[in-house]
C-alpha cells in the first residue's frame, strides 16, 4: 500500500469519527459511502496480511537463518521489519465485524456477509447464495449491505464514543497518605 494511500485513510478515519460527534448533520448516503470505504480497505488488510498482529522473535529469525536474516528484500521469505498486522482502522472494523458475529441470527449472518463481500470477494450470486437469500432477490440483498454498513458504522461510533475514552475504573482513587486509615 502506498502512502498516499495510507494518509487518505488514515482521515477517513478521523473523518468518521469527527462525524459522529455531529451525526444529525450526516448525509446518510455519505455515511454509507465511508464506511463502504473503510470496509475495503479491511477486506485489502485482512487479505493482504491475514489476522497476524506480532512480530516473531529475534531468536526464531535467527534459527530459521542461521545468523541475521538477510535485509536486501530480495527473493525468499518475506521478514517484516516495521510493524505487521492490521492498521488501526481495518483494526476496528474487524472489532465490529467480530461484534457482529456475536450478535443475534441477523447480526450473525451480516457478519458472514461482510466476510464474503469484502475479504473473499466472491460474486453477487454466490453471497446470495450463501446467506440464503432467494436466487434473483438483487434489492433485498442491497438492502442487506445497506443494513451491515448501517450496524457497523453503529460499531464504530460506540467504539470510538466517549465512554470508549475513559479508564475502565470507575470508582474512586485512594491516595497513599490515606491508605492507613482503610
Amino acid at each position: 500500500m502506498t502512502m498516499d494511500v495510507e494518509i487518505r485513510l488514515q482521515r477517513l478515519v478521523q473523518l468518521a469519527q469527527h462525524q459522529k460527534d455531529v451525526a444529525t448533520s450526516i448525509n446518510v448516503t455519505e455515511r454509507l459511502r465511508l464506511v463502504g470505504e473503510l470496509m475495503q480497505h479491511w477486506g485489502e488488510q485482512r487479505r493482504q496480511l491475514g489476522l497476524e498482529a506480532s512480530l516473531g522473535s529475534q531468536m526464531g529469525t535467527i534459527m530459521e537463518w542461521k545468523g541475521a536474516a538477510p535485509r536486501t528484500g530480495s527473493s525468499g521469505a518475506r521478514i517484516l521489519m516495521a510493524g505487521a498486522g492490521l492498521d488501526h482502522a481495518a483494526a476496528e472494523v474487524d472489532a465490529a465485524v467480530a461484534e457482529l458475529g456475536r450478535g443475534d441470527e441477523r447480526a450473525a449472518t451480516l457478519a458472514k456477509l461482510a466476510e464474503l463481500r469484502y475479504f473473499h470477494q466472491i460474486t453477487i450470486r454466490e453471497q446470495i447464495r450463501l446467506v440464503g437469500l432467494a436466487e434473483g432477490a438483487d434489492r433485498t440483498y442491497r438492502n442487506w449491505i445497506k443494513a451491515l454498513h448501517l450496524r457497523v458504522f453503529a460499531q464504530l461510533a460506540a467504539r470510538a464514543g466517549r465512554v470508549r475514552q475513559q479508564t475502565v475504573r470507575r470508582v474512586t482513587m485512594r491516595l497513599v497518605c490515606n491508605i492507613d486509615a482503610t
